[in-house]
């Protein structure tokens, strides 16, 4: 008898310390958390498709302003984007970028590249397609 309630205390403390640690590494992972990147990717790069454009937009952190700037590819008539990606280089500055005109499947885009208020941005622009 003295050995079976050993036995059920032991698992129970088992248990509680495997509740404590899953707990433990949960909250932890709730706290400490990864750098959020506003990255854009549209489309995918195909075999046979070749790098456009590379184009680099930065603009250093000017206070309490929120800063924009447009990048515009333009590529003949018989061109076709396949995929434009816009990522962000260097410590995030918690920027944004995103598509305002034209895109995969056309011959011309437009991103926009936004930065928080307060902070700059560092991107580099990839247009691929043939």
């Amino acid at each position: 008898m003295y050995s079976a309630n050993v036995c059920t205390l032991k698992m129970k403390y088992a248990v509680a310390l495997l509740i404590v640690t899953v707990l433990a590494t949960v909250a932890s992972g709730a706290v400490i958390q990864g750098i959020r990147r506003s990255n854009l990717s549209q489309g995918y790069v195909y075999p046979g498709d070749r790098l456009l454009s590379r184009h680099y937009l930065s603009q250093p952190a000017r206070p309490n302003t929120i800063q924009y700037q447009d990048y515009t590819y333009r590529g003949n008539y018989s061109t076709r984007i396949s995929a434009v990606t816009a990522t962000e280089v260097g410590y995030t500055q918690y920027a944004s970028a995103w598509v305002i005109a034209g895109g995969v499947g056309y011959s011309s885009v437009t991103v926009r590249v936004q930065s928080a208020k307060g902070y700059g941005y560092n991107f580099v622009i990839d247009v691929w397609g043939r």
